[in-house]
């Protein structure tokens, strides 16, 4: 079971739901074994010339076990005002920070990670 500061952000749900409008892009990715799904819906700023774009902010829609619901509400906290090209170590530092996962939980960062990718944020 992930630990408590995973936990409260799972139970807080922030974050939860998808923007709309041409400005957004969205990634999709699943676990095929425990069949968890993870949908990110993300805003970007344009970076300046040579520089990476930013996400501006990030939704989600997961369902699947507490750590693949909890990881997506932390990259909704962490992920905002990122550059792209940042934000899966971002994400992997937050994870870190926030007790880490179990060995049978890193799928939940794979999957969210895949789907930000498949958005292009990272």
């Amino acid at each position: 079971m992930v630990g408590e500061s995973l936990r409260q952000l799972l139970v807080r749900g922030e974050g939860v739901g998808a923007f709309v409008g041409a400005d957004v892009r969205s990634g999709r990715a699943g676990h095929p074994v425990c069949g968890d799904q993870v949908e990110l819906s993300l805003q970007f700023t344009a970076g300046p010339a040579g520089a990476s774009d930013r996400i501006t902010a990030l939704r989600w829609r997961a369902s699947g076990c507490p750590a693949t619901l909890a990881i997506c509400a932390l990259a909704h906290h962490v992920l905002a005002d990122v550059p792209c090209a940042d934000a899966a170590s971002v994400l992997r530092r937050a994870i870190l920070a926030h007790g880490g996962l179990a060995a049978h939980e890193r799928h939940a960062e794979a999957m969210v990670l895949r789907a930000l990718a498949a958005a292009g944020g990272g």
